[in-house]
């Protein structure tokens, strides 16, 4: 009779969903700076799976912890620029400070 061995350690979630959604949020967020947090949030979660199997736990983990964060960073981002656009005006209001502030030659 064969016993399945289980580990003591399962395999955490990714988030690579999260990561994903993050991502493509990203480009709303100021200067685009969530659709490079999603980016490194996809790398993080695409890397547990592997330091789980070459049982690397504690890598793993912190890998799936980490790529949580950062789509949270990203997707707070994306929350923080919208609150701002709706206080100040809009749209409207956004060009019009990005034109004051512009270099003229």
């Amino acid at each position: 009779m064969e016993t399945a061995s289980f580990s003591e350690n399962p395999l955490p979630n990714n988030n690579m969903t999260l990561a994903i959604i993050a991502t493509v949020l990203g480009p709303c967020s100021p200067c685009c700076i969530g659709l490079i947090l999603g980016i490194i949030a996809i790398v993080l979660s695409s890397q547990v799976k592997t330091k789980f199997e070459r049982g690397n736990f504690a890598g793993a983990n912190s890998s799936a912890k980490n790529s949580k964060i950062v789509s949270f960073i990203a997707i707070g981002l994306l929350a923080f620029n919208l609150i701002f656009l709706f206080v100040f005006g809009g749209i409207a209001a956004y060009q019009k400070i990005l034109e004051t502030y512009t270099i003229t030659q």
